[in-house]
């Protein structure tokens, strides 16, 4: 609460506390900082002139990991000569130069977000953010839309928006009950994030869409513009993702899902006409996301044996086309990582796509020595594997890997549940 006295930092000295998070709330550090965003989610700083009441979503880190009131934070923009929020490019004109941001649960209050350079990954510099975790034997769900990296809990509603070209936090729009107690599956379109919530057989999957609520943003508080829309799904209660793809013209989204050998198949839902369509019983030989690589003009994943694969592109304008499997191929001549030594156990190693038929692969086994058990906690058991790779097709047809470079190193790991993940943004 604000006292009758200034206190001479314009930071309030609760964002110190460490309180329980209630259902609707997360605890947000930046540096050695804490913020606990309150129920109404307000926290109450002081500025140069008077106290103020400001919305956490308005909340902004600087390059010194502070947290800054933002009326004084604009003020001091403006007795400079600057002028609103910063955006994608410098003062030159140039491009905002893209970069990647690895999430790790290597805190044992949470999880980190760290800033890597995609030719010499380093993850010994400090993150630019931690989250302190809800619940901290359970995991987050981390998905890009933008700019902007979504941290989110199914055991919790409150939503955290990190901004990558501001460094800035934000709070987003609550979770939807139906992506509570769940098992999420979170993949973006353009501008549009979907949500698939499994429910272990209890109840038919959910299908949530976060989307613009308008076309002028808000480019300080850019959450505030977004809601979540329930859409209907095809799937059965028993019936799971397997994995799932964007068609390259941007705006068709592939699912596989599974129940057995013989109930399983392949649909598409067009994000323009909101339209369900199956295209048979067959499934893609990735699992979870595949990336579309215009060179290779084919999806990339991870085949489940430790591989990379290629799998063609299923035309849109023929339905009798897509009724069998399209064709794939395998990289056999390098196994990327080992399904069996793998100490996320959930979801496995992930992929992100960084463009130019680029890839950048990151997977976590134990160190030498150390059984699966004693590979948590903090005691960096946990050996950290990141390969960039380039794909090509020999003159023969063949999928071949380019141009590879792993660089591993030994990091703490909390949960057997969690897989690291990067963001190419």
């Amino acid at each position: 609460p604000a006292s009758s006295s200034p206190p001479p930092h314009p930071l309030w000295s609760v964002l110190r506390r460490r309180l329980s998070p209630s259902r609707n709330q997360l605890q947000l550090q930046l540096g050695n900082r804490l913020v606990l965003p309150s129920s109404r989610n307000q926290l109450r700083f002081r500025t140069n002139s008077a106290a103020c009441l400001l919305p956490v979503r308005d909340l902004v880190s600087s390059k010194k990991s502070h947290l800054l009131c933002p009326v004084c934070r604009m003020s001091k923009r403006r007795r400079q000569g600057e002028e609103g929020q910063a955006n994608c490019h410098d003062r030159s004109g140039n491009k905002h130069e893209k970069s990647l941001y690895l999430v790790l649960d290597d805190w044992h209050r949470g999880f980190t977000i760290r800033k890597l350079d995609a030719d010499s990954p380093d993850v010994s510099n400090p993150p630019v953010v931690r989250l302190v975790s809800p619940a901290r034997d359970l995991p987050m769900d981390f998905a890009a839309l933008g700019g902007n990296i979504i941290a989110t809990s199914n055991q919790y509603t409150a939503t955290v928006v990190f901004d990558t070209e501001t460094d800035a936090l934000a709070m987003g729009n609550p979770l939807p009950d139906s992506l509570l107690d769940a098992a999420n599956y979170f993949f973006t379109a353009g501008d549009v994030l979907f949500a698939f919530a499994y429910y272990f057989m209890r109840r038919p999957h959910s299908f949530q869409v976060l989307t613009a609520t308008k076309d002028d943003m808000n480019t300080l508080c850019p959450s505030t513009d977004w809601s979540w829309k329930s859409m209907p799904a095809p799937f059965a209660k028993d019936e799971k993702i397997e994995s799932y793809a964007l068609h390259p013209d941007g705006h068709t989204m592939f699912v596989s899902s599974y129940i057995n050998e013989i109930n399983r198949g392949t649909f598409s839902f067009d994000t323009k006409t909101s339209e369900w369509r199956r295209h048979g019983e067959w499934m893609f030989p990735f699992v979870l996301e595949g990336f579309f690589d215009a060179d290779l003009d084919a999806w990339v994943g991870l085949h489940p044996d430790g591989y990379i694969c290629s799998c063609q592109v299923p035309s849109l304008s023929n339905s009798s086309s897509t009724l069998q499997q399209p064709n794939w191929k395998m990289a056999k001549e390098h196994r990327m990582w080992n399904p069996y030594h793998q100490l996320a156990r959930g979801r496995g190693p992930t992929l992100t796509y960084m463009g130019n038929s680029r890839f950048f692969l990151v997977d976590c086994v134990a160190a030498d020595g150390l059984e699966f058990q004693d590979a948590f906690g903090d005691s960096r058991g946990c050996v950290l594997n990141m390969t960039t790779f380039r794909l090509r097709y020999d003159s023969e047809g063949n999928l071949r890997i380019k141009d590879r470079d792993t660089t591993s190193c030994r990091v703490s790991k909390q949960l057997s549940t969690f897989s690291p993940v990067a963001f190419w943004m």
